[in-house]
């Protein structure tokens, strides 16, 4: 029931609608046992993969890993979270801690003996300060320095916050040319969403030098700017695969017409942003080409075991985490292992179930990495962008706001 995010409630209506046994009403000494198989099972998947990742990385103990927090609820209120590390070579969790504030103490004169929570703080990730508590109190002694680096993704996104909130900022106010920042053929969330995709691509595209990310990410904004009588596509590439149709057109000495441009007024108010995100100490941070994907990933398989909607104690919450983690590091056949650690030898159809579900993890994992499948999904989130961009554009209905009925 744990492997698919269910408890005991879902456990006795499984029992019941197929006519079998009810499952035992106290089942602390179980789930004691499981947890003990589980963990075990998960501490030997992350001993590997840190043997990988040492391989991967030639050898050298020395390994760059993503480390990510995750709590179970929103809004700073959570009683549960964990902490996730990653390599950046294999993708694997090669790290993994369990945290809750929860105390159900009975006797609060044993209190300190008989508690469970092991954590005491504020329900946020704190990324920045985790960082800088590790390198003011050299957790890893005086001669290991620890740099750290920015996930791609992450820096990605920053791009289309910032975009929305200059959207938000200028709201109502006019440009030099009599109109909005936002509207028709101006700054909408589709253009939004596009200027952070090529911001993106100029980063990943550029992995060698921070000079060619500054030059990528200032060639968007040129190219944005440029109009039929004043073009500025110095900084396109001017390669046969180049993405600019003008070098393309001026390759086949023809002649093209600006057909995508932005007002001057527009592309000027995000200038200040450009600025700020082509900083050299930000794009070095990005030299590694890596993200936090992994991370989000694990998370993502952790909470479908134990559902966000659900409060659970830390004993449940640790069995979904070590749980997912095997999983994630070695697949569905380490639920094989889990059973012979309690002497549980597993059966045929059990074996056979697990090994097919892997099987077919493989093949969507490979499918979904063609460049034509990504393609195809880029496509389709851009229409769907498009279409939900024109309903509100049309929408005729008024807005919920607190107050307003």
């Amino acid at each position: 029931m744990r492997c698919i995010g269910k408890g005991a409630e879902s456990a006795r209506m499984f029992c019941g609608i197929m006519n079998l046994p009810p499952p035992p009403t106290k089942f602390s000494k179980y789930n004691h046992i499981l947890l003990q198989a589980t963990r075990e099972t998960c501490e030997h998947s992350m001993t590997e993969a840190v043997r990988e990742a040492v391989d991967e990385n030639d050898g050298k103990r020395d390994l760059a890993v993503a480390v990510d927090g995750s709590w179970q609820k929103r809004g700073f209120s959570s009683k549960n979270g964990l902490v996730t590390v990653t390599s950046v070579d294999t993708g694997k969790v090669i790290d993994v801690e369990v945290f809750s504030k929860h105390c159900i103490c009975p006797n609060k004169t044993k209190h300190l003996q008989n508690s469970k929570r092991n954590f005491e703080g504020y329900s946020e990730d704190g990324d920045s300060k985790a960082f800088t508590s590790i390198v003011e109190n050299k957790v890893y002694g005086d001669h290991c320095s620890v740099e750290k680096l920015e996930c791609i993704g992450h820096v990605m996104k920053i791009m289309g916050t910032r975009l929305r909130r200059l959207k938000t900022k200028m709201r109502g106010q006019k440009r030099s040319d009599g109109m909005p920042l936002c509207g028709r053929n101006r700054l909408t969330e589709a253009e939004i969403d596009r200027l952070q995709a090529y911001y993106g691509l100029a980063i990943r595209r550029n992995l060698s030098s921070v000079k060619d990310m500054q030059q990528a990410i200032w060639a968007i904004f040129l190219h944005k700017l440029s109009t039929h009588e004043n073009p500025q596509h110095g900084f396109c590439p001017s390669d046969t695969d180049t993405w600019c149709k003008f070098k393309k057109v001026e390759l086949l000495v023809e002649t093209y017409h600006h057909k995508n441009s932005l007002p001057v007024d527009v592309v000027e108010a995000m200038r200040p942003v450009f600025r700020e995100l082509a900083n050299p100490e930000l794009l070095k941070k990005c030299l590694h080409g890596g993200t936090q994907n992994p991370n989000e990933s694990v998370n993502n398989v952790i909470w479908s075991r134990v559902p966000k909607k659900t409060f659970v104690q830390l004993e449940v919450l640790s069995l979904g985490t070590y749980d997912a983690v095997s999983s994630f590091n070695m697949g569905n056949v380490s639920k094989l292992e889990i059973l012979r650690k309690m002497c549980i030898e597993p059966g045929d159809y059990t074996v056979q179930a697990m090994e097919c579900l892997d099987k077919q993890r493989l093949l969507r994992a490979k499918y979904s990495c063609l460049q034509k499948t990504k393609e195809v999904r880029k496509e389709k989130g851009l229409k769907r962008k498009k279409e939900e961009d024109e309903l509100l554009k049309n929408a005729n209905y008024l807005e919920y706001g607190a107050g307003m009925f």
